[in-house]
């Protein structure tokens, strides 16, 4: 099992409950924050990234973040100074 760091951000049409649900089917979720969730699961960042991507508008964004492994995933975010800074 992994322990995920979740963070997504609804853009224009904020449909909260079908990402909250779609996190919910990954593992063992809970609410951190308005948009923050801890999830313990058996899948790696980039499935999760994956799956919770189908259950978003093309305009919104999510972050998957694996504290076990030191890996992580992102779909629309500003991503390249937190790579740089991950490596570094």
């Amino acid at each position: 099992m992994s322990n995920m760091i979740i963070s997504y951000d609804l853009r224009n049409h904020r449909d909260y409950t079908k990402i909250q649900q779609a996190i919910a089917k990954l593992g063992t979720a809970s609410k951190v924050l308005e948009s923050v969730w801890y999830v313990q699961t058996p899948f790696s960042a980039i499935q999760c990234r994956d799956f919770l991507q189908k259950n978003i508008d093309s305009d919104d964004g999510v972050a998957v973040f694996d504290c076990s492994n030191n890996t992580w995933a992102t779909w629309r975010c500003n991503h390249e100074e937190m790579k740089w800074l991950w490596q570094n």
